[in-house]
């Protein structure tokens, strides 16, 4: 997407609205462990903590639709398949699965899907967010 405002009423559900790609790194899994305090036994081992690929896959949407300030975060589910390993290239893409209005808000569902560089699924998920109108 460019710079310009999202028309959230122009969204169509099964429309694709982001898609990044990461590289995880060492030093970009050490910054997520410190700046979460994440003391887990995954913290520091091979593999990445899941809860950085949810937050990658989550802010490639904030991103893209250029999430507006006074936005609700109502919901999120998500689903870890696979493992990630530190030093892998994930690829974060999020469909629109439902986009309408209740009592002032423009509600959005968003479809998360989180694929390994060998295309194997490690994480899918739904973030439900309410955007003022």
């Amino acid at each position: 997407m460019n710079d310009t405002l999202v028309d959230y009423s122009s969204l169509a559900a099964g429309q694709s609205v982001s898609r990044q790609v990461y590289l995880l790194d060492a030093q970009t899994v050490s910054a997520y462990i410190a700046a979460v305090a994440d003391a887990s036994p995954i913290a520091g081992s091979e593999f990445v903590p899941p809860m950085a690929v949810a937050a990658l896959s989550v802010r490639g949407v904030v991103n893209d639709l250029r999430i507006p300030g006074g936005t609700l975060h109502l919901g999120q589910e998500i689903e870890f398949v696979d493992a990630v390993r530190v030093g892998e290239t994930i690829t974060c893409a999020a469909e629109l699965s439902q986009n309408s209005l209740r009592g002032g808000s423009r509600i959005l569902v968003v479809d998360l899907s989180v694929t390994a560089e060998d295309g194997k699924t490690v994480m899918t998920g739904k973030s439900t967010i309410s955007v003022p109108v």
